[in-house]
C-alpha cells in the first residue's frame, strides 16, 4: 500500500433534490430512544439541493444529524434541535435570501452544509455576528474571512488541493488531466489555487470543465487522454458523472491512476471493479468502516442508522456526512456554553475548542491559529484512501489522518 498523499477538492454539483420523503429502513428499529423535550434550539442549514450545483445529500445528511442529536444525543441540555434547512439553488441571490431569513429569525448558527454560494451571505450573516460552521466550506471566499465569522473543521479549500497535487508530485507525474463542473467557483478555485500549487510542484495540470447535466463522457475521457497524461480523474464531478467519466477511461484502455476527489458512489456501484482509485473525503467515510478505529467504526454506524431511520439509508455518500458531521459536532461545542444559546455564545465557544475529537474527522482546535493567513481553519491535516479489491476504502496512511505541508503553497509557511 502506497503510503503517499492523494486528494483532490470536494465535488461542485449533483442530482436534483426529489420532492418525496423516503420511508424508514426496518434496520433502524429500535435505535435512538431518547426524547429531549422542551423548547427547540433552532439551528441553521445552509445545503444546495437544487439548480446545476445541487447536492440533495447534504439536505439529507442534515436531517440524519437531526434524528441523531435529538434520539441518540439527547438534545442540548435535554432540549432538541430543530434545523431550519434552506435549500439553495446555486444562485447568490438565494443565498443572501437565506441569510435573511436566519438573521430576522435570531437563528444562533448556521452550519454550511457545502452551499457554493455563500458569497452574498457570508456579510449579512457576519453583521449580525451569527458564526457559520461546518465540515469544509462550499467555497473559498468563506475560508478568508475575520476570525470568529466562521469555523471549518477540516480546514479550507486548499487542503483538497494541496493533498492532490502533493500525491501527483510525489509519484513523479509531470502531466496530469482533471476534470470539474464548469460553474464560476469552478474556474476561481482553479486559477487561484489549483494553478499555483501545480506551478510550485512542476507539473502540467490539463483542466477540463464539463456541464453540470448532459456531459458525454466518452468524449470527456478521449479528450483527458489526447495528450497521455500520466494521471486522470477530477477535482470536483457529481458522484454519477464521477462513476461515468471512471468507466469511461478505463474502457478507453487507460490504467493509471484516476483520482476520484471526494466521490464515493463509483465504489459502491463497482466494487473490486474499482480497485487503485485514489480518493480524499475529508472524514472517514461509510466505505471505509471495515478499516477504520472501533471508535470512528461506531460512528459510522450511528451515521448509517440514523440515515436509515430518516429513509435515506441509500444515501451514504461524501456529503451526506459531511452535513451530517458538521450538525453533530456543532451541537456538541455547542453543549460547553452552560447559559443562554446566542450567536455570540455559540462563537465564543467555537473560539474554545482544543483538542476537540470531531465525529468521523480530525482532533481540532479553533484558535485561528492552525493554518496561518486562514483563522477560519480549524485542522491543516487530512485523509487519503485507496480502493482495495472487494471494493473497500483503506487509507493510505496508516495513521489515518496525516499533517500536510503548508509550505507547498505559494505565500504559505508551515
Amino acid at each position: 500500500m502506497r503510503k503517499k498523499t492523494i486528494a483532490v477538492l470536494a465535488a461542485i454539483t449533483a442530482l436534483v433534490l426529489g420532492g418525496c420523503e423516503a420511508a424508514p429502513s426496518d434496520s433502524a428499529a429500535g435505535f435512538g430512544t431518547e426524547n429531549p423535550t422542551g423548547e427547540p434550539i433552532v439551528l441553521g442549514v445552509m445545503a444546495p439541493t437544487t439548480g446545476a450545483t445541487a447536492y440533495p445529500d447534504t439536505a439529507y445528511g442534515a436531517q440524519g444529524a437531526e434524528y441523531y442529536v435529538n434520539r441518540v444525543l439527547g438534545g442540548i441540555d435535554g432540549r432538541p434541535i430543530k434545523l431550519d434547512i434552506c435549500r439553495g439553488d446555486g444562485s447568490p441571490e438565494h443565498a443572501i435570501n437565506c441569510a435573511n431569513s436566519f438573521v430576522s429569525k435570531k437563528i444562533p448558527v448556521v452550519v454550511d452544509a457545502y452551499e457554493p454560494a455563500l458569497q452574498g451571505a457570508l456579510p449579512i450573516l457576519g453583521a449580525a455576528g451569527i458564526p457559520l460552521i461546518g465540515t469544509l466550506a462550499g467555497t473559498g471566499s468563506a475560508d478568508r474571512v475575520e476570525y470568529g465569522k466562521a469555523f471549518f473543521y477540516t480546514g479550507p479549500t486548499e487542503v483538497s488541493a494541496l493533498g492532490s497535487l502533493s500525491m501527483l508530485h510525489s509519484l513523479d507525474v509531470k502531466k496530469a488531466a482533471l476534470a470539474v463542473t464548469d460553474a464560476p467557483a469552478s474556474h476561481t478555485y482553479v486559477d487561484e489555487i489549483i494553478k499555483p500549487i501545480a506551478k510550485e510542484l512542476g507539473i502540467d495540470v490539463a483542466i477540463q470543465y464539463p456541464p453540470g447535466n448532459g456531459a458525454n463522457f466518452s468524449v470527456l475521457a478521449a479528450t483527458q487522454l489526447a495528450d497521455q497524461p500520466d494521471s486522470t480523474g477530477v477535482i470536483a464531478l457529481p458522484e454519477d458523472s464521477c462513476t461515468e467519466l471512471f468507466k469511461a477511461i478505463r474502457q478507453q484502455g487507460f490504467t493509471g491512476t484516476f483520482f476520484a476527489g471526494s466521490c464515493s458512489k463509483f465504489i459502491n456501484e463497482l466494487g473490486g471493479q474499482a480497485e487503485g482509485a485514489a480518493t480524499q473525503p475529508r472524514l472517514w467515510v461509510y466505505a471505509a468502516r471495515d478499516h477504520a478505529p472501533a471508535e470512528v467504526k461506531k460512528q459510522l454506524d450511528d451515521f448509517k442508522k440514523s440515515m436509515d431511520a430518516t429513509g435515506h439509508g441509500d444515501q451514504l455518500s461524501t456529503r451526506a456526512i459531511y452535513a451530517f458531521a458538521g450538525v453533530v459536532n456543532t451541537v456538541k461545542a455547542m453543549g460547553t456554553i452552560g447559559g443562554d444559546i446566542t450567536a455570540a455564545s455559540v462563537t465564543t465557544a467555537m473560539k474554545q475548542l482544543k483538542d476537540f475529537p470531531t465525529f468521523a474527522g480530525p482532533t481540532v482546535t479553533c484558535d485561528g491559529k492552525v493554518w496561518p493567513g486562514m483563522p477560519t481553519a480549524c485542522s491543516k491535516q487530512a485523509i487519503f484512501f485507496e480502493v482495495q479489491s472487494d471494493g473497500s476504502l483503506k487509507p493510505v496512511d496508516d495513521a489515518g489522518y496525516v499533517d500536510l505541508d503548508l509550505s507547498v503553497i505559494p505565500g504559505t509557511s508551515s
